[in-house]
């Protein structure tokens, strides 16, 4: 079966250009996932949407049947037709011809009655006679008919321009094709565009998976939002511990700012005095609404145990600006984690301890935290990326690199 490539436009193949090249990008997606992609991806599904509307209402709309093949039949069957009835009388053809005989002159007018002459006529075998001719078009003209139309030979005119000087509107031409080719054009733009619609819903979805898989990722996220935990942790699970570097004065406050943003509540853990003295007494939280997440400062009269549970209830942040407190801060927070984690108890909302001290956290310390985190979906960021030591560590190190010379 040959295609008619005329059955859809230029605007038509773009369209089908577009949803299949995005297809492929969607494909390429799940292999090689990038917010590059999953854009353009989008991006061209809506370019192919409204491509595919604007084919099928300015191109295909204008489809018409192709009637010629049926019009030359006809045409063939009509001259058949009177030919048979020249054959049924060949008898009163006449046998000489003058040249100033008309195309029906051929047939003996005078040998026939009148009946036969009104059938011939009648059949459009012979020619009606020019005075009859004359006599439609004298009867034809009315006698009082002064229009302008009519003066200039019947041409109309509209403000003064004739009408033969307008040119038909090139998109508003029928575009005539045989009903084979037609029925095919109108099946392709009925599926094309249900493949659009769909492409660009599978597009949106898609940007917005991919939004979801990175709100997890530390580098990666971006425009957080406060959605529940759960969605982010169903397809990338917070990591309990993550490592971020400090990066220019204002790199702690951009951190506590983004976990504001995110729904999320936290303690932070400083010995920076001057550094929470610059804090805001709240961060915004939902720029919409305004909604706001108050940073309450840690005093002597406010109980770790209190602290606790406004973090992990989300109804307040913290922050310590004492390393003292912030290492006894850091003890009852693994020990209330350990409870929670005894019972399978888990915050709603992700809650974060911030450790931003000159000291590393103790390595055991850290190594607790991160089971207990893990399991009550806490989040431990420590700021500024030391490691941790231990004395026992420091040792060993310095053993096997005495060892290494030895050994090679």
């Amino acid at each position: 079966m040959n295609l008619n490539p005329e059955i859809f436009s230029t605007i038509g193949y773009l369209s089908v250009i577009c949803w299949v090249v995005a297809a492929l990008l969607c494909l390429i997606y799940w292999k090689l996932p990038s917010r590059v992609l999953c854009t353009l991806a989008l991006a061209l599904t809506i370019a192919g949407f409204f491509f595919a509307r604007s084919n099928s209402e300015n191109y295909v709309n204008r489809i018409q049947l192709d009637r010629s093949e049926e019009i030359a039949k006809q045409e063939a069957m009509e001259q058949a037709r009177k030919k048979a009835l020249l054959d049924s009388r060949g008898d009163e053809v006449a046998k000489v011809r003058f040249a100033e005989d008309g195309a029906g002159d051929y047939l003996d007018r005078a040998g026939m009655d009148e009946t036969d002459l009104k059938y011939f006529e009648k059949e459009g075998v012979l020619d009606k006679p020019d005075w009859k001719k004359n006599k439609k078009k004298r009867s034809g003209a009315g006698a009082d008919d002064d229009s302008i139309e009519s003066a200039i030979g019947g041409k109309k005119v509209i403000e003064g321009v004739e009408d033969d000087t307008f040119v038909e509107d090139e998109e508003s031409k029928p575009v005539f094709m045989m009903e084979e080719d037609m029925v095919m054009a109108n099946r392709l733009d009925h599926l094309n565009l249900r493949v659009t619609l769909v492409m660009m819903i599978v597009g949106i979805l898609l940007v917005l998976f991919d939004y979801l898989r990175r709100a997890n990722i530390h580098g990666k996220s971006s425009f957080p939002l406060p959605l529940p935990s759960s969605w982010l942790n169903a397809i990338t699970p917070m990591p309990p511990v993550l490592t971020i570097e400090k990066r220019g004065k204002e790199s702690v406050e951009n951190e506590l700012a983004r976990l504001a943003k995110r729904g999320d509540s936290f303690i932070l853990l400083t010995d920076n005095s001057s550094r929470t003295n610059k804090l805001p007494a709240s961060l915004l939280k939902f720029p919409v609404i305004g909604q706001q997440e108050h940073l309450i400062p840690v005093t002597g009269e406010i109980d770790d145990e209190f602290i606790f549970e406004s973090v992990w209830y989300g109804r307040s942040s913290f922050v310590v600006d004492s390393e003292q407190r912030a290492q006894k801060m850091l003890g009852c927070f693994l020990k209330q984690l350990a409870i929670r984690k005894d019972a399978r108890a888990k915050v709603a909302q992700t809650a974060h301890i911030v450790w931003d001290l000159h000291s590393s956290m103790p390595a055991a310390s850290k190594q607790e935290l991160e089971k207990l985190a893990q399991a009550t979906g806490f989040s431990v960021l420590l700021i500024g990326g030391k490691p941790s030591s231990t004395p026992e560590a420091e040792s060993n190190s310095q053993l096997n690199s005495q060892a290494e010379p030895l050994t090679s």
